[in-house]
């Protein structure tokens, strides 16, 4: 396999997790089955993880797009939780 196609799968699987887990994540807080913390606590425990393995380029990369989705969720609750200025 070349180094293209290899590079190419792994981004795609990487993508597919990634795609799936904010899914499966989303699904479960729009149940009530999860609430804001307990999301925090997921991506807490992936940071954890990531950190206990032997650090390279792609687990730092991992890191920082854990701490990305973790951040961007943080602002959109904000902005959901937020009054409309609409509705003044």
């Amino acid at each position: 396999m070349d180094a293209s196609r290899k590079e190419d799968e792994e981004r795609a699987l990487a993508l597919a997790g990634l795609s799936l887990v904010r899914a499966t994540i989303d699904a479960l807080e729009k149940k009530g089955l999860l609430e804001g913390n307990e999301v925090q606590g997921i991506f807490d425990g992936a940071l954890t993880s990531l950190e206990l393995r032997v650090q390279d380029p792609a687990v730092g990369l991992a890191r920082r797009i854990v701490e990305g989705i973790a951040i961007s969720r943080a602002a959109q609750r904000s902005e959901d939780d937020s009054p409309s200025r609409d509705s003044n």
